[in-house]
């Protein structure tokens, strides 16, 4: 009998041969899209990236000055808890710094009344699509300070099927949003960089999610719907067994509608009919508590957010003011190449950005949200080089516009994080920037441990004014 033992070996070798000939393949591009480099060798091999980056030193903010009613100094300091990212203020209390929703939120703490919720504007890319993290951290928040309701919904968005909190359903509109630029008109749009054209009627129905995994999310007692109507519009809102039918003259500003309901209710039904009319959203909430508004873009680096016309912004300012306007992108400008002479232009890009918020809603707090982890197998750290960097420029950016800062970066666990709970705790994708609901639940407990922190600071530093 012949002896065929040596085949399998034969063919061993030439299977490694093979992946070893892959190794050196030069990177391909197909359909415009570069494929992931092949690095079969790379766990034997000892040529590692340079990991060192020149992090940006940024001087920490000084402690507020604080008196007592009497007008003398007292020694304060903060205090955040063990584990807690600290909120940095560079506003020393001025306007754009975070005093002013600790203040919203320390009334809210102490059963002080008021006219408003408090409202959070959260910009972000595809690490919040499907209010991924902020569901959960819009459920705490709601949970300690009050409120229900998931805020703002895109008119005709179909990303919103994705969502955990809401069942959105339309028809009758066309979606304009500024990733698509050759649909895309600036000047038409909304907070969300979206708005959304009529084919002749219109029709919205909200309802709960069918799994309730957030209480105070799947019921509300205001419905509203934002547009802008040059030809005029009728719009009836069923909700609660009731129908409310409004009459809007034409105007070119943005214009509302709200159906209250003394109750409850977890369904809306939205009909719109109207010449020359723009739907821009609508928002299930309370009127009192905290909303969360979720602005999310998926691919965004934030830095378009700069051509938002103002005019429509402070229009936004008087109808839905907010509280706290939150910006967390940069993720999208990490990549293999990037170098500090890259996001020095991204962060001065972002500064034009953070001072038009600020121009727009003067009486909004401010808060810059670092870079979230990105993951990669190539650095001995586990982070994707560039992202302590990035991370660092945000810093500074904060710093020079006298806002709030946050590192999500270190909140979320610091170097190789990403990696870590996508690999062991299930929490992501593997592409390792993607984070899903267990991720976001993750994430979100840390961010609002922080807030309740800078909150509880806030109320024991005016405790000495009183």
């Amino acid at each position: 009998m012949k002896d065929n033992a040596h085949k399998p070996l034969a063919l061993t070798v030439l299977v490694v041969f093979f992946l070893v000939l892959l190794h050196f393949l030069p990177k391909t591009t197909v359909g415009g899209m570069e494929l992931r480099e092949i690095d079969i060798l790379s766990s034997l091999s000892n040529k590692k990236e340079n990991s060192t980056e020149l992090v940006p030193k940024i001087a920490k903010p000084k402690q507020i000055i604080v008196r007592d009613k009497n007008g003398r100094i007292v020694n304060f300091k903060e205090k955040w808890p063990k584990g807690t990212e600290r909120i940095l203020d560079f506003s020393q209390g001025a306007d754009g710094g975070m005093d002013n929703f600790y203040s919203k939120l320390t009334q809210l703490a102490q059963k002080q009344k008021q006219n408003n919720p408090v409202r959070i504007a959260y910009y972000g890319d595809s690490f919040i699509e499907g209010d991924i993290l902020l569901a959960d951290l819009r459920e705490m928040l709601q949970k300690k300070y009050g409120g229900y309701g998931v805020g703002w919904i895109d008119a005709g968005n179909e990303l919103n099927q994705y969502k955990h909190v809401v069942t959105n359903k339309f028809s009758g509109l066309t979606e304009h949003l500024v990733k698509k630029p050759a649909g895309y008109n600036v000047a038409e749009a909304g907070l969300a960089e979206r708005y959304y054209t009529m084919k002749g009627n219109a029709e919205i129905k909200l309802t709960p999610f069918s799994t309730h995994e957030y209480p105070h999310t799947d019921k509300w007692t205001s419905t509203k719907l934002y547009l802008r109507s040059r030809g005029g519009a009728t719009v009836i809102i069923q909700h609660s067994g009731s129908n409310k039918k409004f009459n809007l003259p034409a105007s070119p500003k943005i214009q509302y509608v709200e159906a209250l309901s003394p109750e409850f209710t977890s369904m809306a039904n939205i009909k719109v009919n109207g010449r020359n009319t723009i739907l821009f959203g609508t928002a299930q909430e309370s009127e009192k508590g905290v909303v969360i508004d979720n602005f999310s873009m998926r691919g965004s680096s934030g830095t378009t957010l700069a051509r938002l016309p103002q005019s429509m912004l402070k229009q936004f300012a008087e109808i839905r003011p907010y509280d706290l306007i939150v910006l967390q992108f940069g993720v999208n400008v990490i990549g293999e190449k990037v170098t500090s002479d890259n996001l020095k232009r991204y962060v001065a890009n972002m500064k034009t950005v953070v001072m038009h918020f600020r121009n727009s809603f003067p009486k909004a707090s401010i808060l810059v949200v670092s870079t979230p982890d990105r993951g990669s197998k190539r650095m001995p750290n586990g982070t994707m080089r560039g992202i302590e960097m990035l991370a660092g420029y945000q810093e500074k950016l904060a710093s020079d516009c006298k806002v709030g800062f946050y590192s999500l970066f270190h909140a979320m666990g610091g170097p190789g994080t990403m990696m870590r709970i996508v690999d062991q705790n299930g929490m992501g994708t593997k592409d390792y920037v993607h984070i899903n609901y267990k991720g976001g639940k993750y994430v979100a407990k840390r961010i609002y441990n922080s807030i309740v922190a800078g909150q509880q600071n806030y109320a024991r530093r005016q405790n000495y004014n009183n």
